[in-house]
């Protein structure tokens, strides 16, 4: 039987699918064509102890600066687009101290594996999504948020840096016709994370001047965190935090997105442990507030982080 291929003597469209050969005596052999499946997660390959969170570039380029001293440093972009930056640390012998991981025994080599990625945009929001993505491609034991912030304490200057002890979320609120009544959220770091911090002032002394800086001292304390940017020392936001613990040090932006993505998502499969905050003070939260001071904010930032990895894992 001769075979004459497709015609249409007709009007309209002709529709066809699965095996098909077009033209005079034309042949056809079927091929299943399948899209590229996406890279296995690095979750799944080897253990990932730290995914690290940044915002603004000048935060990401002082991380990667900070933590190529520490590791072997690779890039890796997924199908999607997002950009991780991979860093492997061979370490001989484990510091004494207590770490954040139980399963890590004092004295014993271990390789530690840490990535880095830049939330697409500022805020909470963002903040959250970053900490899954790290979540579905590495499952890091601990998630930490490094960059910059503003300083809303008077013993806290610029150019310090602040770890979280805590994270105050400001922005929950009920409107009434008599007001605005502010329901403020508290999220703690873990034991583990509280003792790591304690193990690392211990060992360099609390508060520590940073060497080398014009006096910059890493401290501990809270942290409020919402979606509005303060500028203004007469704001309402800056009140209520401080009626809410006058100890408070500093505000910023994606802490509390980044602290409620652990927790909500803790004992899930490739849930993270534990979540850590550590901001650089680049302005006072007032109308003088600029990005003059970003840089040196977050490169301080960075090296504390790049100090406290130690007790960390």
């Amino acid at each position: 039987m001769s075979n004459y291929g497709i015609s249409n003597t007709g009007s309209g469209n002709v529709s066809v699918s699965g095996t098909v050969a077009m033209g005079r005596n034309t042949t056809a052999t079927r091929h299943d064509v399948r899209p590229a499946a996406p890279a296995e997660p690095r979750a799944k390959e080897q253990v990932w102890d730290v995914g690290v969170v940044t915002v603004l570039s000048v935060e990401t380029r002082a991380v990667l600066d900070e933590l190529a001293k520490w590791g072997a440093h690779t890039e890796r972009r997924t199908l999607q687009g997002t950009v991780f930056h991979e860093f492997v640390h061979e370490s001989v012998h484990e510091p004494v101290h207590e770490s954040v991981h139980e399963s890590v025994h004092k004295g014993e080599g271990r390789t530690v594996r840490l990535s880095v990625t830049q939330s697409l945009l500022p805020g909470q929001h963002f903040a959250a999504s970053a900490v899954e993505q790290l979540r579905r491609e590495y499952a890091p034991r601990l998630v930490a948020l490094v960059g910059i912030a503003g300083s809303i304490h008077p013993d806290v200057r610029l150019g310090d840096v602040v770890i979280a002890q805590e994270i105050v979320h400001y922005e929950p609120r009920k409107v009434t016709p008599e007001g605005v009544l502010r329901r403020g959220r508290s999220h703690a770091v873990t034991a583990g994370v509280q003792r790591a911090v304690n193990g690392f002032f211990t060992s360099h002394g609390e508060p520590w001047t940073l060497p080398g800086s014009s006096g910059h001292r890493a401290l501990r304390g809270l942290i409020g965190s919402g979606e509005a940017v303060l500028a203004d020392v007469r704001a309402d936001e800056r009140r209520y935090l401080r009626e809410y613990n006058e100890k408070i040090l500093a505000v910023e932006t994606e802490g509390a997105g980044l602290a409620a993505a652990a927790h909500t998502s803790f004992g899930e499969s490739g849930a993270a442990e534990a979540w850590l905050v550590v901001r650089g003070i680049s302005d006072a939260a007032d109308r003088q507030k600029s990005d003059s001071h970003h840089e040196t904010a977050g490169r301080n930032a960075a090296y504390v982080f790049g100090a406290l990895l130690p007790h960390l894992t």
